[in-house]
């Protein structure tokens, strides 16, 4: 092994001592250089790890061989050292032998915690823990301390070879981020990285040089890395070669040129692999600003800017809130980003955020901006060059700032890593020069454009000197989307998921005048979406689990959404209604039309990853010598993508006979759309008719591309050429049997070994390899052809990817088609489902509920319903149930034994009402309803550790929230109000809201309790409702009806429930003992009781 003993930046991969190299047994010695096997002059025996070159050839360790490394750690113990060591140094003393021993069982092994403490310590001086500083010098203890990034002194960097300048380049102001370094046909993890991967992983941790600890990753192993690391929080970023070596001609002490081509985050990860997920994958950036107190309780206000980067789905939100920030929870529980950036924010909405989804939370220093420059920079992706100065006279931008020229506002985000000079300050790079005949896209979303119209708007009518955020309503709104799209360039994704992108405002207070509005508990109050098992968080058994019979990912995407927010008003409900009834009458086409889309891809997805493409730096990067050009592999995606929306498309033929059968408007939209298949089935052959596959390989038609094809032309003649050479040597050796072997050098001209001997063979032959019978030869002429065939392949390379961007920008003129194509299969796909469930639910009982038109009549007649989720268990008879409300009785007073069944009624009441309203069928006899608002859930014991609130605190926030925001068109659900606390402090609680509700607001209001004297209480309530869960007594057992029926319990039978659940007697005994003597205490208070009964009948009568 050579090493430079004056250099400390030495490339040997892995620097390995004599000791430590002889106490590696033979098998592991095999291992390391398994890799080397693939070389015709491999020698086990003459193995030494080779110096890392810019070649693409040189070998790293192999991770395959990491995890039986790993297994062998325990085999080499001491003892098995000391046994190595008799054999060989038999002469040595046993007292010698013994202190080597000794000092063998203190060295750590690869895979122990104290190695990696040793690795730490080998790190170069900059980055130990008492030395690291941030660019601009601050220690991590010190205020703005910047994890981010890292202070490297002048006289360490230029001590640095090219190549770990190239690394330092791109580390420094990316400290926080694990840094995929490629370096040939190898990925290369090193420094602190590779320690946090090793322990990740339990990878096997080796060196490369004195302090560079190091591990190497295959390609198509790096997916999986990924998003590994993402998911724990860490970010990502790749480095990759932009010129071949062996092509680059570089001078000494000079490198290939890298770039950075990804910098991925736990949010905006695009390429999700074999990932078979449809959940969106949300990046949400959230700011906050504390208001005064108003009349309706608000004392925050938040805005909020999100996007799924998978999709290109952008969402905006501003709203008010309370101190219990329930709209803030709301939002949180149904986007469940896995990425939040949070500016401005308090503690506790870290604490509340991460108790609800866990996502990676960042802290964003950023200052706000004025409006005006935030919609210019808005402006910056969509400004399109013009082959003449015009002025953009379009109507669609009236009101609004059209630049004419294109500006750069923001600081460059893409870092030159190649250059050698250094400097400890990050520069803000401002763009001096401006480019004329820029004109702004027609695609420019009308979303921004209306918030930039109404923005002039109010400040022409507020006061000049007045602040943009009082009187801008989107102020907060529009600052967020502004620290996300600064995010987004910063990860050089802005290009193809900004300028990409489809835009919604979420507008929570208009989807409370249009949608029934489920917080976050009521959610998971009813079960919607998880049930909570108290040991685990499981889907099965939730309403949606239920209801989603969709195949595809968008349409399960839809699902979701239409759950989280059904329907209100009573067209809506009743054209959904009507297009799923409709659809039971075609089940057999329905179930066909699954069969089709089930195998389609997840369309939206694969489409934006397409659109992405066109400014994707992976494009950029060399292949390696075994990967696949990333060019070849986006155009083989594209062509699958065209094949799945053929697919799509072709699906909804199976409804052209039935279309005439239709009366729903909505299916005969979503089934025939007979100019958007038209528009769309041209595109797709106009598209496909650009590309073919040939030989597995991907490629412009001829004609399509001619400087492809000229290059393409170049290629053939070479192979021509090398061809006619073949040709010639089978005739000068007279051997037919001549063939060129491709290995790992190509065109070798593979020779039986007989010819060679019986011919002298001619000098040109030079050999190159050797196998059993078989020898291999270049000549000169070929080596010489090979070399051109390179460089021509690297020219077809670029030419390649010229096609790509104009074809992959062609692909993207149709995106409206295929946008239209994919809402109508989620729609019918939701639909369908909706239809499945719905004739399911024909086998047992089912029925379309009667929708009442808003009104000041209130409907509410539940007949003989079952909760959905029940039905799926037909091996046991249930028990239906009957519940009505009236403008005369709007509450319900339940009461009953435990685990006579009221937790299951109550949610049967809700979840029954979020069925009728997403238009489905419900499992009832009879239902007919007045659509409600919004539903309050307040069910079950459940406290936030993670927020410091108790269970009961908990309850009472909830409590509040049903006070300050039902109406008289809501639904309130509440179960044991007052349990967490004394009896009188809670009956007095649970009486003073259940008289505030009938009273005041009067919603429908289920209130179950154990408090009996509640029901002396409001005896005289006409709009309450006595009602209890039906039972009867034999001896000392409880006997369970589950059936409502008008009439109060006599107690809760707290001991009866507790030796069904297996108490012991003995407890049970004394508990019953306890219970005479509490029931004797009470005997005063029921005769108390008996005199208010009487009292009470005296009064109804007089009234």
């Amino acid at each position: 092994m050579s090493k430079n003993d004056d250099l400390d930046n030495d490339d040997e991969m892995f620097e390995i001592s004599k000791r430590q190299y002889k106490k590696k047994s033979n098998k592991r010695n095999r291992s390391t250089c398994k890799v080397q096997k693939d070389n015709d002059n491999y020698n086990p025996n003459n193995y030494t790890p080779e110096p890392l070159n810019e070649s693409s050839q040189f070998e790293l360790q192999p991770n395959s061989e990491d995890e039986k490394l790993n297994k062998k750690r325990q085999s080499h113990t001491s003892a098995n050292s000391k046994r190595i060591r008799q054999k060989k140094q038999s002469q040595k003393t046993q007292q010698q032998q013994q202190q080597e021993i000794q000092q063998d069982e203190q060295q750590p092994t690869k895979g122990d915690q104290e190695y990696y403490k040793i690795a730490q310590l080998t790190l170069p001086l900059f980055m130990q823990p008492e030395n690291i500083r941030d660019s601009k010098g601050r220690r991590p203890d010190e205020p703005k301390y910047n994890p981010s990034t890292i202070q490297i002194p002048n006289d360490q960097y230029e001590k640095l070879s090219p190549m770990l300048k190239q690394y330092w380049n791109a580390k420094r102001n990316h400290f926080d981020s694990i840094l995929f370094f490629r370096c040939g046909r190898w990925i290369a993890v090193i420094y602190n990285d590779a320690i946090i991967i090793a322990k990740i992983f339990n990878r096997y941790l080796g060196f490369w040089g004195k302090d560079r600890p190091c591990l190497t990753i295959y390609d198509n192993q790096l997916p999986i890395y990924q998003r590994s690391l993402l998911e724990k929080g860490y970010k990502v970023m790749i480095i990759e070669q932009m010129e071949k070596a062996e092509l680059a001609c570089k001078e000494d002490g000079e490198v290939v040129k890298r770039e950075i081509t990804q910098k991925i985050s736990r949010g905006t990860l695009q390429d999700l692999g074999e990932i078979d997920s449809y959940e969106q994958r949300n990046l949400l950036v959230l700011v906050y600003q504390k208001i005064p107190l108003n009349l309706k309780g608000h004392s925050f206000i938040f805005g909020i800017s999100m996007v799924d980067c998978t999709t290109n789905e952008f969402c905006f939100d501003q709203f008010f809130d309370d101190a219990q920030y329930n709209r803030l929870r709301s939002v949180i529980y149904n986007t469940k980003p896995v990425e939040v950036i949070l500016c401005r924010t308090p503690p506790e909405i870290e604490k509340i955020i991460k108790n609800i989804c866990n996502p990676t939370v960042v802290l964003s220093n950023k200052s706000f901006k004025d409006c005006e420059f935030i919609f210019q920079l808005l402006k910056t992706e969509y400004m399109e060059l013009s082959k003449e100065k015009t002025i953009n006279e379009s109507k669609q931008f009236d009101g609004i700032i059209v630049p004419t020229n294109k500006h750069q506002f923001e600081e460059k985000m893409e870092i030159d890593i190649n250059k050698g000079s250094f400097s400890n300050e990050k520069k803000e790079i401002r763009e001096q020069q401006i480019v004329e005949n820029y004109q702004l896209s027609q695609d420019y979303p009308h979303l921004l454009i209306e918030m930039e119209k109404l923005f002039y708007h109010e400040k022409k009518q507020s006061d000049k000197e007045d602040d943009e955020s009082n009187f801008y309503s989107y102020y907060y709104t529009i600052q967020s989307f502004y620290l996300l799209v600064c995010y987004l360039r910063q990860l050089l994704i802005s290009h193809s998921v900004y300028r990409r992108g489809k835009f919604n405002f979420l507008d929570s207070n208009f989807t409370l005048n249009t949608h029934l509005y489920l917080d976050s508990q009521t959610l998971e109050g009813l079960e919607i979406f998880n049930v909570n098992l108290q040991t685990q968080i499981t889907t099965s058994g939730s309403l949606f689990s239920y209801l989603n019979k969709c195949v595809t990912h968008s349409g399960k995407r839809l699902l979701t959404k239409w759950v989280q927010s059904p329907l209100l008003n009573y067209k809506s409900i009743i054209e959904r209604q009507q297009c799923v009834k409709e659809l039971c009458n075609f089940i057999p086409e329905c179930y066909e039309f699954q069969k089709r889309i089930k195998s389609v891809t997840d369309l939206e997805r694969a489409i934006i990853k397409c659109f992405n493409t066109i400014h994707s730096h992976k494009l950029k990067a060399v292949p390696s010598n075994k990967g696949e050009n990333i060019s070849k592999t986006k155009l083989k995606e594209i062509k699958n993508v065209l094949s799945n929306i053929r697919q799509a498309a072709e699906a909804f033929k199976i409804f052209n006979q039935n279309i005439k059968q239709l009366k729903s408007q909505k299916l005969q939209e979503i089934f025939t759309h007979k100019q958007n298949t038209l528009i769309l089935i041209q595109s797709l052959d106009e598209l496909e008719n650009y590309l073919i596959i040939e030989d597995n390989e991907p490629k412009p038609v001829q004609g399509i591309s001619p400087e492809y094809d000229q290059t393409m032309n170049k290629i053939i003649k070479i192979t021509d050429s090398l061809q006619d050479e073949l040709e010639k040597w089978k005739k000068i050796l007279v051997c037919p049997e001549i063939i060129y072997i491709h290995s790992k050098i190509r065109y070798q001209l593979e020779i039986p070994e007989k010819y060679v001997e019986i011919h002298q063979k001619p000098k040109e032959l030079i050999i190159t390899s050797k196998i059993q019978g078989f020898l291999r030869f270049q000549t000169p002429f070929i080596e010489e052809q090979l070399s051109q065939l390179r460089l021509v392949e690297d020219e077809l390379s670029q030419k390649l990817l010229t096609f790509i961007n104009e074809y992959f920008t062609k692909f993207f003129t149709y995106r409206k088609e295929f946008f239209q194509l994919i809402s109508y299969l989620s729609e019918a796909d939701c639909l369908i489902s909706l239809a499945l469930v719905s004739k399911e639910q024909q086998k047992q009982v089912s029925c379309f509920p009667k929708i009442n038109k808003d009104s000041d009549e209130r409907d509410f007649n539940l007949i003989q319903a079952y909760h959905p989720s029940l039905l799926l268990n037909r091996n046991i008879e249930w028990v239906p149930n009957t519940i009505q409300f009236t403008d005369s009785i709007d509450t319900l007073l339940l009461t009953g034994p435990n685990m006579s069944g009221k937790s299951t009624l109550l949610r049967l009441i809700g979840v029954s009402i979020i069925l009728a309203q997403i238009g489905c069928a419900v499992p009832a006899q009879q239902f007919s309803l007045t659509p409600f608002d919004r539903i309050f859930c307040k069910l079950g014991p459940s406290d936030r550790l993670f927020e410091g609130k108790s269970t009961f605190y908990i309850e009472l926030e909830q409590t509040k929230a049903i006070l300050d925001y039902s109406t008289s068109k809501s639904l309130v659900i509440i179960d044991e109000l007052g349990r967490g606390t004394s009896t009188y402090d809670g009956v007095a609680l649970a009486s003073a809201v259940l008289k505030f509700l009938s009273e005041k607001v009067k919603p429908f209001t289920l209130f179950a309790t154990h408090y009996n004297i509640l029901l002396d209480e409001f005896e005289l309530y006409k709009n309450i409702k006595k009602c209890v869960m039906l039972y009867y007594r034999e001896k000392d057992l409880v006997i369970f009806k589950y059936k409502l029926v008008e009439g109060v319990a006599e107690k809760s039978f707290a001991i009866n429930v507790a030796y069904l659940a297996g108490i012991q007697e003995e407890i049970i005994e004394k508990a019953k003992q306890m219970q005479v003597k509490i029931t004797k205490e009470e005997f005063k208070i029921n005769r108390n009781r008996e005199i208010l009964k009487k009292f009470n009948q005296i009064i109804t009568q007089l009234l």
